[in-house]
Parts: C-alpha cells; structure tokens; sequence
C-alpha cells in the first residue's frame, strides 16, 4: 500500500491504483466521494457511482439510512426502493474486477469461491396444541366450541391425547432431508415473553427446553430476538440469555423476528450482546439479494464508520414471502427458488432460505414440495 506517486510508479510489483488519477496501462478505479466522506449523504445518486462505490452502497446498507419513510412498512422494515436486487450485483462486480486483474496480472492466484447451502428455520411457535398452558390450552378448545369448528376442536383432542401428531411437529421430517442431502441447517427459536407478535411457549416450559436440546444435537440454534426485543437491548439480553441457560453453550447466531431490521439499532445491540453471526438479511416482502451480495460479509457501521466483528448472511427467499406477499402457487415458488439457487451458484454464493418449520401442514401441505426442491441441483 502506497500514497507515494513515484514510489507507485516506480514499482514492478503488481499494481492496481485507487484514485481520481489515470495512469496509462494500469488498472485504474475510481474513488467515490461517498468512500471518503465522514458523514451520511442523503444526495448520493447511485446511479453515478464506480464499482467499488457501488459496492460499498449495497453493503453498507448507505439506502436505508437516506430513504424517505414510504418504503418502510408499518413495522419499519425496508421494502426496497428502484433498485434491482434480483441479481447479486456486488459479486457480480467483484468477479469482473477479479477478471480484470488476472488478465494483467496472470500470475496471481485468487482464492476459489465454493456454492455452499445454508437452510434456516425461524421457530415461532414449537407446537401448535402440545405443550400449552391450561390457560391457553382451554381457551383454544373453548374458542372451537363457540365458533362451532367441532372437526378442529376433535382434531385437537386427538393431537392432546397424543392419538395424532401435532401439525407443527415436522422435526423429523427436517432431520431427514438434512441428513439425506448433508446439508448445514440452522434453527432460530423465539423465547420472548408473550405479546402481540411474541406468541411462543414459555421459556421455561420443559418439554420445549427437551427439545431445543435435542435439536442442537444434529443442527445448530440460534436466537430468534422477539418483536419487542428489538428497541429494548435489556429484553435481547434475557432472551439470548434465556437461550444459553437452555443449551449450557454461548450463543452467536441471530436472526430477528419478523425480519425486523432497523439499521445501524438492531446490528448494534446485537454486537453489544457479542452476536457474531445475523441472518436477518432479506427481504419479508420480496425476494432477493437486500444487500445485493450471496457472500457473508462483515458489517459496517456507517454511523461510526468501522467495520464491525458482525457477519452478515444474507438470504433470499422465505416461505411466507411467496405464499402470502407474492400469491405463488407451490409450482412457481419452486421455479422461482430453482432460478435463485442457480443464479448463486453462477457466482459460487451461499443459498441461503427461510422456512418456518409450522408451515408444513393444512393449507402449508403442498409446500413440503416446495422445500424438498431446494435440495435439487
């Protein structure tokens, strides 16, 4: 690394130079205001920016700092602007820049890019009937009643006695296909206390606590910061907490609930609890590369302008997403995440998926289809 323009030009090393000035037969990029500046600039066009400008827009995030409050939704989660995020443009640069410097410079090695697969389940409610407190467990049945849903209200007694399977019990069926196809999978349980949005069991419950343990056993867990956690750092302690009481082992990995992600808030607090890994990057409302990237990637802080410990992994697609925002038939959702896939696999990324382990069964059935395509070449 040098600022010396002679000691540059001078050089027979390899040579790449970073500035605003053009040197004949080197490879040259440009430097963007926004790499120099020490504050956030609400009047930056990307549109005007070079490569690695471009770059540092989408993996810094640098549009939803400056985006006006219309594309976040009523629970301030970024619905995306004119951007294209349907292709990884940052890897797409990086392949093209490293394409330019072995073509100079052939004698240098770049490291290979392997596809890997990471799929992720969010666990919001362990089970749908088992496992409850009276409290719940009576009012539910009570409910049926009163509505006259009597083939529900049977189903339930069968699930309670133990006579059916209850319909979000599908562990297994994940086990099997993770060990079919040797897959990574990760599991991000809500232990938050009971609320609005937070509507898991109690943490203390023994039978999900069993659980947990047994899961972690073939399958890695991480936090699932509840939907009040997100603005009060004292609830995402107790819940990460919570976790590591549960599992006698640190946690790391994170992914918040209801894909809230308010930046730089929620990466921060996430730090403050030494998280060192987050999955929260995606979309809830549209598929896609948020970050326009399907390479992890350590998180910068544009309000501190530091690079910061997090890793960022990014996923692109989630069952709720094509089911109830985009209305895909099981048919097109498996088109969709076969194009997705293949496109990360065009540039060696990592695929990553969300599926809440709950959506298997009733109206969620056919979906089962849907996730065993994912493991398709």
């Amino acid at each position: 690394m040098t600022t010396d323009f002679n000691e540059f030009l001078q050089s027979n090393l390899p040579k790449i130079n970073f500035s605003n000035h053009f040197f004949d037969n080197e490879i040259n990029f440009n430097v963007d205001e926004i790499l120099l500046e020490i504050d956030i600039n609400k009047n930056i066009n990307y549109y005007t920016l070079n490569e690695i400008g471009k770059c540092f827009y989408w993996l810094s995030r640098y549009e939803e700092y400056i985006s006006p409050k219309d594309l976040f939704d009523e629970h301030n989660r970024f619905l995306g602007s004119d951007l294209d995020y349907s292709q990884p443009i940052v890897d797409l640069i990086c392949i093209e820049i490293q394409k330019k410097i072995s073509k100079k410079y052939p004698e240098l090695n770049f490291r290979q890019r392997i596809f890997k697969q990471i799929n992720t389940h969010d666990v919001d409610y362990a089970w749908k009937y088992l496992h409850h407190s009276p409290k719940i467990k009576f009012g539910s049945l009570f409910k049926k009643l009163v509505k006259g849903n009597f083939k529900e209200f049977q189903n339930q007694i069968k699930i309670l006695n133990h006579k059916e399977k209850d319909p979000y019990n599908t562990y297994d069926y994940l086990k099997h296909l993770a060990e079919k196809h040797q897959i990574g999978t990760i599991f991000f349980w809500l232990l938050g206390d009971y609320s609005t949005f937070d509507k898991n069991h109690d943490w203390k419950n023994k039978a999900q606590q069993k659980l947990i343990k047994e899961i972690s056993t073939w399958a890695k867990v991480g936090i699932h910061p509840s939907y009040k956690s997100n603005n009060n750092n004292t609830l995402l302690t107790t819940e990460i907490n919570r976790l590591q009481t549960i599992t006698n082992s640190e946690v790391k990995l994170s992914r918040q609930h209801f894909i809230k992600l308010h930046l730089p808030t929620t990466y921060q607090q996430l730090l403050i609890n030494q998280i060192l890994e987050d999955y929260t990057m995606g979309f809830a409302n549209r598929l896609g590369f948020r970050a326009g990237t399907s390479t992890p990637y350590k998180w910068f802080d544009l309000s501190t302008n530091q690079q910061t410990l997090l890793t960022i992994y990014p996923f692109v697609a989630m069952d709720v997403t094509l089911k109830n925002y985009l209305k895909s038939t099981p048919e097109l959702a498996i088109s969709e995440l076969k194009s997705l896939k293949q496109t990360i696999k065009n540039v060696n990324g990592t695929f990553i998926t969300l599926f809440h382990q709950s959506n298997f069964s009733g109206e969620w059935l056919e979906w089962r289809t849907v996730y065993e395509s994912i493991f398709n070449d």
